[in-house]
């Protein structure tokens, strides 16, 4: 297709002639007769051209690669028109100083450069028989475990990048073809540091492609490998016998309902864990599973991340609770500070119960009014969980104080100001839950209750430090009055936070929230390691752009298996949540519970979410895919016959509230 009146393939042959680290430049096509134009072409500029398999890419390069000679390869794909020589020189470069067998630069994606000896991938040649790998060249290189990989880094900020610069859809091409309307004249030989800075000033061109899936012809070749089979023997002794004396001593067997028996397909899932490294996670059986739920979100780095255990151990030499406040209270205060936008002042609990209930009380008091409207999930103290099916316990005269709302429904929030005029303290709400919020609805909700006279309070345990930086006032851009944090500040420790306006969070000198442990240094050494690696590393940038291929990839999935209407995968990249729907009469439970059993079985904890975090790699989520990929196989072949419940090995799971 023509960009600015040439060919995109000349395009891209012209930019890499410029590399100065690139001795040979080849194109590497099919035998097919539908790519003899592309042998023309590189007969008519002068361009080396070898000419292979159309499925077997691998062997097209490891042939290409004998026929011209060279220790190293550089690989740039034919739908990267805007690779900049400048970054395969980089990576180049890189490649070399690390001493790696393969090494990739593959973001802004759309200026993908990956480089490896020629050694390695005739080593993946020989060893791999796998489609996938086949097809694309380069995954048993990465994934596999068996070369020294690298990932280099890019040398510019890519914060505001959003999109993808590859052509893969006529929208792709719409985009790239704005990026050389805009910058080819002026300079031919742009480069990635001139498209930022476009990027930038006109993010509209953004826009064009913004929400394409990426990789979708990698996702569809899972669908093509073979089935995912389970390990011969997981045994489940250990785990079995703890769970008996369990059941004589903890009500429930767990701690947490969403951690305890009833979450997981029993037979097939652990219950029990152990231990855990980085994204993995061990059963006292010693059985390894990917780890998704990652402690309900509460990691965020990865399990026993090195900076953060470091933090700890360094501080615990010189105790964990003292009879007077400890530095490490003022230093991750002034941090918290620093990133959260209504931030201004900070007090600290040990979770996210406490300090949603610190909030309430403290509407409460700065208001002099006693009701609290509420959406979403807020903890387990009385004054939220007597909204709930779970309320047991809780006087009615208490649970009447708290009213809900609808979310992206602003009507159904005013009705409950028209029904209580002059009564209502606070409205308190997860800025965003599964559903994104609607144009307007969050600065909606802020301005209604300022109007009735309430505050707003945000309830950021969930989407605090992992949907951005500030959480997700600062991705949405409201500002409430107080907010709640906890869960990712600290990578699985024990610490929570409520912050807010200075005029608002000076009630805490007058109301009582104090507790022995709010300033215990273990959590707070933990938060203040865990927030700067955040703050400093690209942790976001990183756990959203996994998110967003597991989703892409189950979508993809399903729809290749005739699911999409039957399964899902829905929310903001950083935690997902994959839904079930009745499917031919059958409960959505009883699928959910196939899926997971499935899943389970093949070495994936998996319980609904995925709470990406930042030590979930490439591999992990390949393998992910692919095991998603056996179950929706094998569920779509249960739902053929409708025998699904059959077919379960255990229990099906149950919601942690009850349906009414």
């Amino acid at each position: 297709m023509p960009i600015c009146g040439k060919p995109m393939l000349l395009h891209i042959v012209e930019r890499l002639t410029d590399a100065r680290l690139i001795d040979k430049l080849a194109l590497a096509t099919s035998s097919g007769p539908a790519d003899d134009a592309i042998a023309e072409f590189a007969q008519n500029h002068q361009t080396l051209c070898f000419r292979g398999s159309e499925e077997d890419v691998l062997d097209r390069f490891v042939q290409a690669a004998h026929t011209f000679g060279g220790d190293v390869i550089i690989r740039i794909t034919g739908d990267c028109p805007l690779i900049d020589p400048a970054v395969v020189d980089y990576a180049v470069d890189r490649f070399q100083q690390s001493g790696s067998d393969y090494a990739i630069h593959n973001r802004p994606e759309g200026m993908d450069v990956e480089v490896f000896t020629c050694s390695a991938i005739e080593r993946a040649w020989m060893e791999t028989q796998e489609p996938t790998h086949r097809e694309h060249v380069t995954p048993y290189l990465r994934l596999s475990g068996h070369f020294a990989t690298s990932i280099i880094e890019p040398q510019f900020d890519l914060s505001h990048v959003t999109n993808g610069w590859s052509v893969d859809t006529a929208l792709d091409l719409r985009f790239v073809c704005a990026v050389y309307e805009h910058l080819y004249p002026r300079k031919p030989s742009f480069g990635l540091r001139e498209i930022l800075k476009l990027l930038e000033e006109r993010p509209e061109v953004m826009e064009i492609n913004g929400k394409q899936i990426r990789n979708e012809g990698y996702y569809r070749s899972i669908a093509r490998s073979p089935e995912e089979s389970p390990p011969m023997s997981r045994s489940q002794k250990r785990s079995l016998e703890l769970k008996q004396r369990a059941l004589k001593r903890i009500p429930s067997c767990t701690q947490t309902f969403s951690k305890g028996p009833t979450q997981y397909v029993q037979g097939a899932a652990p219950v029990f864990l152990s231990r855990g490294d980085g994204s993995h996670v061990w059963d006292p059986d010693g059985n390894e599973y990917i780890d998704h739920p990652m402690a309900l979100g509460a990691v965020i780095l990865g399990h026993n991340y090195p900076p953060v255990t470091e933090a700890v151990r360094r501080v615990i030499e010189y105790g964990t609770a003292f009879s007077l406040p400890h530095p490490l209270e003022v230093e991750v205060s002034e941090l918290i500070s620093e990133m959260v936008p209504c931030a201004e002042m900070v007090r600290f609990g040990k979770n996210g119960s406490d300090v949603t209930a610190a909030a309430v009380r403290a509407a409460r008091a700065i208001s002099g009014r006693d009701m609290v409207v509420c959406c979403g999930y807020h903890g387990w103290q009385d004054w939220f969980i007597g909204t709930t099916t779970r309320n047991k316990g809780v006087p009615p005269s208490v649970g009447a104080l708290t009213k809900t709302f609808r979310y992206n429904d602003r009507q159904s929030l005013e009705n409950v100001f028209t029904a209580y005029p002059g009564q209502i303290a606070a409205v308190i709400m997860e800025p965003v839950g599964i559903e994104e919020p609607k144009p307007g609805f969050l600065a909606g909700v802020r301005d209604l209750a300022h109007r009735n006279g309430s505050l707003l309070i945000f309830d950021e345990v969930v989407t605090g430090f992992r949907l951005s930086l500030g959480g997700g006032q600062q991705y949405f851009g409201v500002v409430p009055d107080l907010a709640a944090f906890g869960k990712a500040m600290a990578n699985g420790y024990s610490i929570s936070a409520v912050v807010g306006k200075r005029e608002h969070m000076e009630i805490f000198d007058e109301i009582f929230f104090s507790t022995t442990f709010g300033g215990e240094i273990v959590g707070l050494a933990a938060a203040l390691a865990t927030l700067k690696i955040i703050r400093e590393r690209e942790v976001l940038k990183h756990i959203h752009g996994q998110g967003r291929k597991l989703q892409e990839g189950f979508r993809c999935l399903a729809a290749e298996h005739g699911l999409s209407e039957c399964a899902d995968c829905v929310g903001l990249p950083p935690r997902t949540l994959v839904t079930f729907r009745d499917e031919g009469g059958i409960d959505p439970l009883v699928i959910k519970s196939f899926f997971q059993q499935e899943c389970l079985k093949r070495g994936i904890l998996f319980s609904g979410n995925h709470n990406v975090c930042f030590s979930h790699t490439d591999a992990d989520v390949d393998r992910t895919l692919r095991v998603y990929d056996t179950a929706l196989r094998k569920l779509r072949a249960a739902l053929d016959v409708g025998d699904v419940s059959a077919r379960l090995e255990g229990p099906v799971v149950e919601p942690v509230f009850r349906r009414p």
